[in-house]
């Protein structure tokens, strides 16, 4: 009993933010781990598929890992699906890097291009 008053004393004093990544890493890691199984992809298959050594992959489905958005897509782009799934505002502003090369085309839509020296903005109606 009092090993667990004294944890959850402990816990008292962990900022939200902090519990709040932990809660995070610990949904991916578990979101991740789901999918491997259902796929029946090992651990170890999953690590030549990223790239990885099986030692880190190992410390990702443990969920002490922090996921950068870049190795969450690589993830999702490699798995097939989505890892984490978040709903989409309608929004009627468009940022587009010119890197990506695209040619915007005139429409009775568009209200307005703002071109600056790294983007492409437009307001679509």
């Amino acid at each position: 009993m009092k090993k667990d008053a004294l944890f959850d004393e402990c816990l008292k004093n962990v900022a939200p933010e902090i519990m709040e990544e932990v809660s995070l890493n610990i949904d991916i890691a578990n979101r991740i781990s789901d999918i491997l199984r259902a796929k029946g992809i090992t651990q170890r298959k999953f690590a030549e598929m990223m790239g990885k050594r099986e030692s880190e992959i190992s410390r990702w489905l443990k969920g002490t890992h922090g996921f950068t958005t870049k190795t969450l897509a690589k993830i999702s782009a490699i798995l097939g699906e989505r890892i984490i799934d978040i709903p989409h505002k309608e929004s009627s502003y468009v940022v587009i890097p010119l890197s990506s090369y695209v040619t915007l085309k005139s429409t009775a839509q568009r209200t307005y291009v703002n071109m600056s020296p790294s983007h492409i903005q437009a307001n679509w109606n």
